[in-house]
């Protein structure tokens, strides 16, 4: 088994400490011959850890497919040290796989004592915002920027580990019949060997640099905090601060909202209607409709109305009308709720100044609306 370690240049720039002791969080990937534990091998495991305000990498790869439970054992005793393991998917498949192989080998190891923080479990709620043609790990730092030297993927390297182990043993075999010759100084294995190698430190570095991508889940789960409301063009406009800081800038948008967000910034432009709407009692049974005059009125005064200008009110003519300018909102978030129908499920607040100092229920309007964003 070989090991291989060396310090990294650069850090996550996410605060993880936040929430986690830095010196306790362990980033990791796996590299394998294929998907099933039962039908292929481990053959190398590379992680990442804090250590003397540096960030390390750490790889251990094996020489051998016999090499398996060295390589597990390396690895677990490893992990013993740490609380938080941070991974790519890791629970779809490097943690399941991994499981797997330590029950055919008869090995006495668990994950059971660490946090496990899966960054794509972490974002797949907020894919669409992205807009990307896939969710793959260089997808991601393609997004970030983020340059890697390697440029082959899981599936090339099971045919480059295959073929280091057959240049391996030939080299082997010919030491061992030409014993007072040697081979060049990066023999064929080696070459082979170091394109392994970097494939999977570029990952894991990768892994470390994206850490920022955690920020777009902050957006819509970190308190936020109103700048500036105005209304322009039929458009509600509120700027708010987020607890976040976007590497790059997003914009998305449906038929009600759109989102323009970048560093701790991010504004929220919302459609408005401005005319009339209905506000509807729910308890109609107490209300009388006045036909000439299309609104309703309590029972209590609707007794100085003849009776021949008023009629009982239903749950559909049981409303007074209101002009002015709304916003929509996709459930009763703020009262009093105005629709176009009684049977529409979409209603409105008004937007007027009292509305426009109530921060909080500004901020509960803006969580409101995001969370319609992912949902639409």
């Amino acid at each position: 088994m070989i090991t291989r370690q060396f310090t990294l240049q650069q850090g996550p720039a996410y605060p993880f400490e936040r929430e986690y002791d830095l010196n306790k969080i362990l980033y990791f990937d796996i590299e394998t011959t294929g998907f099933s534990a039962e039908s292929t091998y481990l053959y190398l495991i590379g992680c990442a850890y804090y250590r003397d305000s540096s960030f390390h990498i750490l790889q251990w790869f094996s020489e051998d497919i016999r090499e398996e439970g060295e390589l597990l054992a390396a690895f677990f005793e490893f992990l013993r040290s740490y609380e938080v393991l941070v991974h790519y998917n890791g629970t779809g498949f490097d943690i399941p796989y991994l499981q797997r192989k330590i029950k055919l080998l008869g090995l006495d190891y668990s994950f059971d004592h660490v946090v496990s923080l899966d960054i794509y479990k972490r974002l797949t709620p907020y894919k669409k915002l992205f807009q990307l043609k896939n969710f793959k790990l260089k997808t991601i730092e393609k997004f970030l920027g983020i340059r890697r030297q390697d440029m082959l993927d899981g599936g090339d390297l099971i045919q480059v580990y295959q073929s280091y182990l057959g240049k391996k043993h030939y080299e082997e075999l010919w030491k061992k019949r030409n014993p007072g010759l040697s081979l060049p100084a990066l023999s064929e294995a080696e070459q082979l060997l170091q394109l392994l190698l970097l494939h999977n430190s570029d990952d894991i570095q990768g892994l470390v640099r994206l850490s920022p991508i955690l920020y777009y889940a902050d957006l819509f789960e970190k308190p936020i905090r109103i700048q500036e409301t105005y209304i322009r063009d039929r458009e509600f406009v509120i700027c708010f601060e987020i607890t976040a800081d976007l590497p790059v800038r997003i914009t998305y948008g449906n038929g009600f909202a759109h989102l323009d967000a970048f560093g701790n910034t991010a504004n929220l432009t919302i459609s408005v209607y401005e005319g009339e709407l209905k506000y509807f009692y729910s308890n109609y049974k107490d209300y009388y409709y006045l036909p000439a005059e299309d609104y309703a009125i309590h029972k209590s005064i609707a007794s100085y109305v003849d009776k021949d200008y008023r009629k009982k009110a239903t749950p559909s003519n049981c409303y007074t009308r209101k002009q002015g300018i709304f916003a929509p909102q996709h459930e009763p978030l703020i009262t009093p709720c105005f629709k176009m129908n009684h049977a529409d499920k979409l209603s409105f607040l008004e937007i007027h100044t009292d509305f426009l100092l109530q921060e909080e229920n500004l901020e509960r309007y803006v969580v409101h609306m995001l969370q319609n964003l992912l949902s639409s």
